[in-house]
């Protein structure tokens, strides 16, 4: 299903990369329990249901769940008052554990690598492609069915509007940048042109400071 496009931000937050590299080792240990389930997908929606429906919605609860000065004992008994009845037993554990560790703050971060996982697994590509304007719904199916071709997986595009980019698209996927933007080509073009003249300088300096 095709995800909306939004607007890109001048300043888009940083996010603190070891948070999310801590978050993505307890999510897979969460796929790890997952995938020995009968479903694994209904799983990773139960997570992605408490941050939504749950904490989104009770931010003093989350407050309390994040907090130093509630000790993991009692952080235990409030999540089995809240999700003993709400939540499945693999789900319910797994918060269990956040608690011992003293990682429930985490819970948001790993939700969102839960996901990504899952999407991995299943031979789905998160794929941010940057254009200067609107996309409409043919040129998004030749642009999917190009990344499709050159990644070999189904993309899942998230398509982010931005201006600055004059023209043009840019594709990412994971580590890998598919820029053909018209702002990159005019960089890349005024860069060349510097280049050129840069050598000649060098090599043929008589050219430039003849009398003549």
């Amino acid at each position: 299903m095709p995800q909306p496009e939004r607007v890109s931000p001048k300043h888009e937050n940083v996010m603190d990369v070891t948070v999310e590299q801590l978050a993505r080792v307890y999510a897979k240990a969460f796929m790890g329990v997952a995938a020995k389930t009968s479903n694994a997908e209904a799983l990773v929606e139960e997570l992605k249901s408490i941050v939504a429906d749950v904490l989104d919605r009770f931010p003093k609860l989350e407050e309390v769940l994040k907090s130093s000065l509630v000790s993991p004992e009692e952080k235990e008994a409030l999540l089995n008052r809240v999700f003993s009845n709400a939540a499945s037993i693999h789900v319910t554990n797994f918060l269990k554990v956040l608690a011992r560790h003293g990682r429930l703050e985490l819970l948001r971060s790993i939700s969102r690598q839960v996901e990504k996982l899952f999407t991995e697994l299943s031979g789905i590509a998160d794929v941010d492609v940057r254009v200067a304007t609107k996309l409409d719904e043919d040129i998004r199916k030749v642009i999917e069915a190009r990344v499709e071709k050159a990644i070999g997986k189904k993309p899942r595009c998230n398509v982010i509007v931005d201006p600055d980019l004059i023209a043009g698209i840019v594709v990412r996927v994971g580590d890998r940048v598919f820029d053909g933007s018209l702002k990159t080509h005019l960089e890349n073009a005024r860069r060349a042109m510097i280049d050129r003249a840069t050598d000649q300088l060098e090599t043929r300096p008589d050219r430039f400071f003849s009398a003549n």
